[in-house]
């Protein structure tokens, strides 16, 4: 799986102990350690430590910066969470399922020797959020689609929707982790072998057997199945063309 231990979380000032605690379980739900608290001294670690529960370490090995500029410090990607664009912010913001991919770029596989990219994401207080210098030091922005009636989420929430997504990415990345889904030319070869036995113990009433074949295109093409699994596949049908055979 890939190594998440590149990605820094930061909260800028903020403003409740027990949303701090409620962060740090959302991290390391998600397989993140690394916190940066910027902007206050603050924070009532006596109030942060009931809602951490078993998520104490994070609190405890967490960064206090004077700064959210200076938690940004060798940073390659820095996002700043925010559901507000405009002049002074940012134009363009990521969907989460989207910034988790451009995330996962930068990281490496657990055991690789290769070094990766520092990567900082940015939540602001609870009472105004990220203030424009704040997101002018970002160089990208993530949003979290919410209601316009009530669009304002818990600080421990957007952590854990935005963090979810990386973990998730990372998941899906690792399950795939040199696997090649069968190319068009193998899906094509493989539903011919299909259609021919099946034509072969008579299954297809009629001549035209077209609308079947698509049939078994398109599902075998919505599998991305891997070479090993279309070989199996291919050789039940075989064998039913067999079995059927000796049976006539």
């Amino acid at each position: 799986m890939k190594d998440l231990s590149n990605i820094r979380i930061v909260l800028e000032n903020p403003q409740s102990g027990k949303n701090v605690g409620s962060v740090c379980r959302a991290m390391k739900n998600m397989g993140l350690s690394r916190l940066y608290i910027a902007g206050t001294t603050e924070v009532d670690m006596k109030k942060a430590s009931v809602t951490a529960i078993h998520a104490s370490d994070l609190l405890e090995n967490a960064v206090i910066c004077g700064s959210v500029e200076e938690a940004l410090e060798g940073t390659v990607i820095s996002a700043a969470t925010s559901r507000r664009r405009g002049k002074k912010r940012k134009y363009f913001s990521l969907l989460p399922e989207n910034f988790a991919k451009t995330v996962l770029e930068q990281c490496v596989d657990d055991n690789s020797d290769n070094s990766a990219g520092e990567i900082a994401i940015v939540f602001g207080n609870e009472v105004s959020g990220l203030n424009d210098h704040d997101m002018s030091l970002c160089n990208t922005a993530v949003r979290i689609p919410t209601s316009d009636k009530f669009p304002s989420l818990n600080l421990s929430h957007a952590v854990q929707i935005i963090t979810y997504e990386i973990y998730r990415e990372a998941q899906r990345a690792d399950k795939h982790h040199g696997y090649r889904p069968i190319n068009r030319e193998e899906i094509d070869s493989l539903t011919e072998g299909i259609a021919e036995n099946l034509r072969d113990i008579g299954f297809f009433k009629q001549v035209d057997d077209s609308d079947m074949r698509t049939f078994f295109r398109d599902i075998i093409a919505r599998a991305g199945l891997s070479a090993g699994e279309a070989n199996r596949l291919g050789s039940i049908f075989t064998k039913i063309r067999g079995l059927a055979s000796r049976r006539n």
